[in-house]
C-alpha cells in the first residue's frame, strides 16, 4: 500500500471501519509472519497482530508515515518485546533467533516458489528483504556485509530471471 493511502485510511480509522478493514486486510497476514520469524514460538502470531491493530485505533500521530510496512513491523515487533517484558519470563538466546526464511511458507503460489528456488540463496535472501520486509538497499546491503551497488545489481537482475520465467 502506498505511503499516502496508508496515511490517508491511519487517519479516517476511527471513523471508518472500511478504513481500518482495508489496513488490517493489507498487513495482518505479514504482520503475523514478521512475528512469527522474529520470535518463533515464543509468542502467537495471532495474539501480537491483534494488540498492533487494536493499538492503531487509539494511536495519535503526528507526521505521516513514510514507510507503512517498516512502520507497522516496527510496532508489531515492540508489541511483542512488550509482550515478553510483562511476562517476564527468561528465554534463551536460542529461541529468540529469528525463523529461517522458507519459500515455502513466505510464496505462495508453486509457479512462483518455482521461479524463486532458480535465484541463488544470496538472490532469494535480497528479494526477501526487499520485498516483504520493505529494506532498502542500503539496510540490505548493511545487513549483509555487501555493497550497495551489488544489492541493486543483484535486484535487477533477479526482476529480469522472474520476468523471463513468468
Amino acid at each position: 500500500m502506498d505511503p499516502q493511502k496508508f496515511n490517508r485510511l491511519l487517519r479516517k480509522i476511527n471513523t471508518d471501519s472500511r478504513a481500518f478493514e482495508a489496513i488490517y486486510n493489507e498487513y495482518y497476514g505479514k504482520v503475523k509472519l514478521h512475528i512469527l520469524r522474529g520470535f518463533g514460538k515464543l509468542l502467537s502470531p495471532e495474539d501480537v497482530a491483534q494488540e498492533v491493530f487494536l493499538s492503531l485505533l487509539n494511536l495519535k500521530i503526528d507526521k505521516p508515515i513514510e514507510h507503512p510496512t517498516s512502520w507497522l513491523m516496527r510496532l508489531a515487533e515492540n508489541k511483542a518485546k512488550d509482550i515478553l517484558r510483562v511476562r517476564h519470563e527468561e528465554v534463551s538466546l536460542s529461541e529468540l533467533l529469528p525463523v529461517p526464511f522458507c519459500i515455502d511458507s513466505t510464496i505462495l503460489r508453486a509457479d512462483m516458489q518455482a521461479v524463486f528456488r532458480k535465484l541463488d540463496p544470496l538472490t532469494q535472501q535480497i528479494i526477501y528483504l526487499h520485498i516483504w520486509e520493505d529494506y532498502s538497499y542500503q539496510e540490505i546491503a548493511d545487513e549483509l556485509h555487501i555493497s550497495c551497488s551489488n544489492v541493486r545489481v543483484k535486484v535487477s537482475r533477479a526482476y529480469k530471471i522472474i520476468k523471463k520465467l513468468l
